[in-house]
């Protein structure tokens, strides 16, 4: 227990350590997010760079967000954005369809399922771009603005004694 939790504090100070501005690091975590929830499971990895590298956001955030969608998770992601979608397009939900997922049963499946699939998870990945936008630019402000005080308290010493600081540097 004490290693994951050693695990998680390391991936945090790695994570607010990024060279980059709160909101480019939000803006790739809420695209990540978003093209996990979408039905373009095999390349969301490669979807998530491009797109990221495109909109000049942080791809790393990018790449974290698009593993929402992963091994485990993805029957259960696509199964609630199938059902969400079919839903509202008012299309029977047919559980049989979500029993072996590839390109070539999408095919078969025909353009209602794609249809329902892409309508739950634009629905869905909007609602979860939202809420990883503000919890990440939340986590990197919070973070990013005790960087900078840290910082200026390190120049006020600094400025008042010089010569501690200068066999230091």
């Amino acid at each position: 227990m004490e290693s994951i939790k050693r695990a998680c504090k390391y991936f945090y100070y790695r994570f607010i350590r990024l060279q980059a501005s709160p909101e480019k690091l939000a803006w790739g975590m809420a695209l990540g997010l978003f093209i996990s929830t979408t039905p373009t499971f095999g390349f969301q990895m490669a979807l998530g760079f491009v797109t990221a590298a495109f909109f000049r956001v942080s791809k790393l955030c990018a790449l974290i967000g698009v593993q929402v969608t992963n091994a485990l998770t993805a029957p259960f992601v696509y199964a609630g954005t199938y059902y969400l979608g079919a839903v509202i397009l008012n299309r029977p939900f047919k559980q049989e369809y979500l029993e072996n997922l590839s390109w070539g049963s999408l095919w078969e499946m025909g353009p209602d399922v794609f249809a329902s699939l892409w309508v739950g998870g634009v629905i869905v990945g909007v609602i979860l771009a939202v809420i990883g936008y503000f919890v990440v630019l939340g986590i990197d402000t919070k973070s990013h603005l005790q960087i900078v005080r840290a910082r200026r308290q390190l120049d006020r010493m600094k400025r008042k004694n010089p010569p501690i600081f200068e066999k230091i540097d």
